[in-house]
């Protein structure tokens, strides 16, 4: 297109790319992009890598914790504890056919005193059928080697128990070992009212990943534990798992249509309200932290294309002489500013996803440097570093990133526009 013989620069065409490309691989004596200019590079790039390496571990921390806490707990738990053990059963039934339900399975849970070797410590006893403990995501071999070990074998249920690794560790308890179980019942003897308390012989260590979990849990035979604390013919609760845990209010509507209102009826997000809603706001003030401090890496873009901009006025004002229009000169170095924020996001992003891909070696390379372990399994309870890359989080960094560069280079460039040819030829 030509107007009275001279052609009109087409926006962001060749010519505007290739001056702001010129203006970016400018040596620094030749007045191109400056000290502060590279350093807004390197601070873009480091806080989009730290946003995504960030946001990947937290979330695979909280990926492998709530594995671990639904695994075991309920999804949805109906107290049954005033219905005898055969009516119990029928309602099991009832919510078996409801919608979306996977499993309903009878448990007793209490808290007990443990005693071992001399060593006691508090502990919640969990008591299922043996046959539910397929049932359990926590028993990654669905049960199979406490069977094995007799749990739930011999008259009513035999002695037999399963107890977290952590716990069987601070009792120094192996597989085989007697364990004291005290509960808060109280018998009538000689000497007055004692607690009820039985010993006990560990069949299996499970470790489920929670140190939370493997820390207090025991599993007993449900018919023992019907009579250690006194509960023959009743269940205390039903544990319900559905197909989403995310959704359990439509579920917990459906059981309570098809058992006409009866039951108490608690999902697991209730339960541990205050565990998720305190992972939620870690996880939105990370964030924010390092959002806020990529903000001010790109700020630094505003000094560096300024300072070009002082070191290319004269160049400017050729330009615009031979007339290129103010809206090119703004675009030129608009380009220049979102360039250095385009590239150091990238390169963060590319960055942030390989630590996270490699994060095992990488694990174990500064496990190696540091001469220890930068994330004790005894103290987390998990045998590596979780991550998890959110596609998601990667790319709506980068789009911050390069929505900031470009927001914070509109102010150089439109100082650099509005720059008079006349007066920067006289001067300069």
């Amino acid at each position: 297109m030509s107007n009275g013989g001279a052609k009109v620069a087409v926006p962001f065409g060749r010519l505007e790319r290739s001056l702001a490309w010129r203006y970016l691989l400018a040596r620094r004596e030749h007045g191109g992009a400056s000290l502060i200019a590279i350093i807004s590079f390197v601070g873009i790039f480091f806080a989009v890598a730290a946003l995504i390496i960030t946001m990947s571990i937290m979330s695979g921390f909280r990926a492998t914790l709530l594995d671990a806490l639904l695994g075991g707990e309920p999804h949805i738990a109906a107290a049954v504890d005033g219905y005898p053990q055969e009516e119990a059963t029928e309602i099991a039934n009832i919510i078996r056919a409801t919608p979306d339900v996977l499993s309903v399975s009878p448990y007793i849970e209490q808290f007990v005193l443990l005693s071992a070797n001399g060593v006691r410590t508090g502990g919640v006893v969990r008591a299922i059928p043996p046959a539910d403990l397929a049932t359990m995501p926590i028993f990654k071999d669905g049960g199979e080697a406490a069977i094995a070990g007799g749990f739930g074998e011999g008259r009513n249920g035999g002695n037999i128990i399963m107890i977290g690794q952590y716990l069987a560790a601070n009792l120094g308890l192996g597989v085989g070992d007697k364990v004291e179980v005290v509960t808060s019942q109280m018998r009538s003897g000689p000497v007055g009212q004692t607690p009820i308390s039985k010993s006990y012989v560990i069949g299996d260590i499970f470790r489920t990943g929670s140190a939370q979990l493997d820390n207090v849990y025991v599993f007993m035979p449900m018919e023992q534990a019907q009579i250690l604390f006194q509960s023959k013919g009743r269940y205390q609760y039903l544990d319900i798992r559905v197909k989403d845990p995310d959704a359990t209010e439509g579920a917990m509507q459906a059981i309570s249509d098809a058992t006409g209102y009866s039951l108490l009826l608690r999902d697991w997000k209730t339960k541990n309200r205050t565990y998720l809603g305190a992972l939620r706001t870690e996880r939105v003030m990370v964030r924010l932290l390092v959002t806020i401090i990529m903000m001010i890496a790109t700020l630094n873009i505003i000094v560096g294309v300024v300072m070009l901009v002082k070191n290319k006025t004269r160049d400017i004002a050729i330009l615009r002489t031979i007339g290129l229009s103010r809206a090119g000169v703004l675009r030129v170095f608009l380009m220049v500013g979102t360039a250095l924020g385009s590239a150091g996001a990238i390169l963060g992003m590319a960055v942030g996803i390989l630590f996270i891909l490699n994060i095992g070696p990488i694990e174990s390379l500064i496990n190696l440097a540091i001469d220890g372990e930068v994330f004790p399994a005894e103290q987390y309870g998990l045998d590596h570093l979780p991550a998890i890359l959110d596609w998601n989080e990667v790319f709506s960094t980068g789009a911050y990133a390069l929505f900031m560069s470009m927001f914070v280079s509109m102010i150089p460039a439109i100082w650099a526009s509005s720059q008079d040819p006349v007066k920067a030829l006289r001067f300069e």
